[in-house]
């Protein structure tokens, strides 16, 4: 039923059987959503890894969350269905790494300000020497 929808509301959601990640950053933001909706969801399974979440998804256990980049493949192979969250946005802090004693190349460099000017507009270039 919810396949049809663009978006559910965490008391959508909350009927149904929810398969959860264990820990972690998606988590957290689920149960916060849930409390803060005074909501009591029913936890049918806690899994360690997307995968996993997502044969027991596919195999009707319950709905999941993980990023939507998790589920692309199936969602196009119409094996999953994947809908927003009306309620909410998980949004997740990310750290572009990259090793200090090596040299960058131009494009490379030009990534980073790329990357840099748009998680912040206002942010001078620096020098790269």
């Amino acid at each position: 039923p919810l396949a049809k929808l663009k978006s559910a509301s965490a008391k959508d959601i909350a009927q149904y059987p929810l398969l959860m990640p264990k820990v972690g950053h998606t988590r957290d933001a689920l149960d916060e959503l849930f409390h803060q909706q005074k909501l009591k969801p029913r936890y049918s399974m806690e899994l360690d890894s997307s995968e996993l979440l997502k044969r027991f998804v596919a195999a009707d256990v319950g709905l999941g969350f993980i990023p939507r980049s998790h589920a692309q493949e199936d969602v196009q192979a119409n094996v999953l269905a994947a809908i927003s969250l009306a309620d909410t946005q998980i949004r997740r802090d990310l750290a572009l790494v990259f090793r200090k004693d090596k040299a960058l190349s131009r494009a490379a460099l030009a990534f980073i300000e790329i990357a840099v000017k748009i998680k912040n507009p206002e942010a001078i270039a620096t020098s790269h020497h």
